[in-house]
């Protein structure tokens, strides 16, 4: 699977590194309903797709400044 392939799973650090949130602060926003659900993996694994994270990015809003 190619790095910017849309079906590709990555893990939590991944995401961190994506958006610039950290881990707890996404899981937040997961519970706000406001950031991508992962999808569970593993018993005790879980992971996002890589196109919901990109058009989550996609879809904030410039910040005027």
């Amino acid at each position: 699977m190619e790095q910017n392939d849309p079906h590709r799973l990555i893990r939590a650090k991944q995401v961190a590194e994506m958006t610039g949130l950290s881990v707890s602060t996404f899981y937040a926003q997961i519970r706000r309903g406001v950031f991508p659900k992962p999808l569970q993996t593993g018993p005790n694994t879980v992971a996002w797709r890589y196109s919901d994270i990109v058009g989550w990015i996609n879809s904030l809003q410039e910040v005027a400044r």
